[in-house]
């Protein structure tokens, strides 16, 4: 009964009060597994909360209780969420602590899928403080893994992270490489969600070197897949995207129409930063389309005035 429970609908409210009855039952029946399961629970719910410092103590209890009772898997999921918790708080030195102490307990009982999930939360944590290189790295030996376990679904994630980082250090043309990977991989899968978010980032990079026309094309068919998926903050990203770029090439209009599509969606969704980013592009293309009007304005009128000069000197 237990377990059908736990797998089930539960809110995060919910399943708290419920793992703490059984918390209190397991320790008042000395079920260590039990007590185990139910502050993992607890942990992960409190996590999904936000609750960073009470997830932090249910983990920390967690593993304490793992150690003590020789469970050497269960010890690396503690530490594993206890690095999450404080990758979540922006403690990256503390995390990556924990995520070493995690990677060195998948290589002894040979737990490859948790050593290359915990090879990508230490390229993802470096790659937050801005040390690329030792992301890259780590997102290298985490690439070797997913390729030799056949996890294609984490192949696809690991190539995009390559080419994020890539294209923060300004490497673009390595990014584009990793990101064409991605791109490829993600259709062999089918997997529309990756091929969207392949396609953004080929996007990205073509801006960033300049090549507008080259992104225009990316980013027209990231949008296409975002509206099919009903993605709507993919579709309103894409939209603002392409104002960027065609704002760009010139092409005021439409870049003013693809912002105004991004403001709604993102305004419905409530996204209030994307908004005002949203907001801040529509007025600076405004002011620049008015200046633009001003000028060509007072270009026509200096031609009428010189004309008229002419005419009346004869």
């Amino acid at each position: 009964m237990t377990e059908v429970i736990r797998s089930g609908g539960l809110n995060n409210i919910e399943s708290i009060e419920f793992e703490e009855q059984c918390l209190e039952k397991a320790r008042e029946t000395g079920d260590r597994n039990a007590e185990v399961v139910s502050l993992a629970s607890l942990g992960n719910a409190y996590h999904s909360l936000g609750e960073y410092h009470l997830a932090i103590e249910f983990y920390q209890q967690w593993l304490d209780i793992a150690k003590e009772i020789g469970d050497r898997l269960e010890e690396a999921k503690s530490l594993s969420g206890l690095g999450n918790a404080y990758q979540s708080l922006g403690k990256y030195q503390r995390a990556i602590e924990f995520y070493h102490q995690w990677l060195s307990i998948t290589r002894k009982i040979g737990d490859r899928t948790g050593e290359g999930i915990c090879l990508g939360s230490l390229g993802n944590t470096y790659e937050y403080l801005g040390k690329y290189e030792q992301a890259i790295e780590f997102y290298q030996q985490w690439l070797g893994i997913t390729k030799k376990t056949g996890d294609w679904t984490g192949e696809c994630i690991c190539l995009g992270s390559l080419g994020n980082t890539y294209e923060s250090l300004g490497s673009y043309q390595l990014a584009i490489e990793f990101y064409q990977q991605w791109l490829g991989l993600a259709k062999f899968i089918s997997d529309r969600n990756a091929e969207g978010m392949a396609l953004s980032g080929l996007g990205g990079a073509y801006k960033a070197l300049g090549k507008y026309q080259r992104a225009l094309e990316f980013y027209e068919h990231s949008l296409e897949i975002r509206s099919d998926l009903n993605d709507l903050n993919g579709e309103a990203n894409a939209w603002f995207n392409l104002g960027l770029v065609l704002e760009k090439i010139n092409q005021e209009s439409e870049a003013m129409d693809a912002f105004c599509n991004a403001r709604e969606i993102y305004r419905a969704m409530g996204l209030d930063a994307s908004l005002q980013d949203c907001n801040h592009a529509i007025e600076f293309l405004s002011q620049n389309i008015a200046s633009a009007t001003s000028a060509f304005w007072f270009r026509r009128w200096l031609i009428h005035l010189s004309q008229l000069i002419k005419t009346s000197s004869k």
